[in-house]
């Protein structure tokens, strides 16, 4: 409850839970049809795209030039994972990005109600990365084999190597394009304090802030 408490009163989460609400009643308006549950699934599309190529691209790789403060809170989160302050997505980010969808899937359906329908999947998307990111970097064991196996596997990319392993909420993508190697033939290479995690993500100090992977994970 403790750690659910601190993720859903965040002003980022709050953001992001008040845009599923509008959306929710702007989706309800009009009795659903076809535009609708299209836009329904591309706010889930256009999500899972986003989450791989802003990891990979932006905060990790070749464009990171193109949002430098973002790719230097990301590094941050790096070094230090557990930090709430680096760990969820700042709203300096999350208010013009939402902005820019919603002009952008207006000005393609022309409805608001449709609009709303792919800002509500859109936003709920996020806010399930963003649990799924929060779990990571905090002693939760996740309930089911899919959130244990993707917890760890998102360790992976920050106590491994952090040129891999770039999924969050799933892994197809990184399995697709081959940064889903496996750890035993790829150098480690992190730059999270090892002084105050130790080896492989564990808490150096044993204060049990940050205890992954030592859970029973398959």
């Amino acid at each position: 409850m403790r750690y659910a408490t601190e993720f859903l009163t965040d002003r980022r989460v709050l953001f992001l839970l008040s845009v599923s609400t509008v959306s929710f009643i702007g989706t309800l308006t009009f009795p659903l049809h076809t535009m609708d549950w299209l836009a329904l699934a591309g706010g889930v599309v256009v999500w899972y795209f986003t989450e791989y190529i802003v990891h990979r691209f932006i905060l990790h790789g070749i464009l990171a030039k193109v949002m430098p403060k973002a790719y230097d809170g990301h590094a941050r989160h790096h070094s230090h994972p557990e930090e709430l302050k680096y760990l969820l997505t700042p709203n300096h980010y999350n208010i013009p990005g939402y902005v820019f969808f919603a002009v952008v899937a207006y000005l393609v359906t022309r409805h608001f109600d449709t609009t709303s329908a792919f800002l509500l999947t859109l936003s709920l998307s996020q806010i399930y990365y963003e649990w799924s990111h929060f779990v990571s970097h905090r002693p939760i064991v996740p309930l089911s084999p899919w959130g244990k196996w993707m917890k760890k596997f998102h360790l992976l990319h920050h106590f491994k190597n952090e040129h891999y392993w770039f999924g969050v909420t799933n892994a197809t993508l990184d399995v697709l394009v081959g940064s889903d190697p496996e750890p035993s033939t790829v150098p480690s290479y992190s730059t999270a304090d090892k002084k105050r995690y130790g080896e492989h993500g564990k808490s150096a100090d044993g204060d049990g802030v940050f205890q992954e992977p030592s859970h029973d994970i398959p």
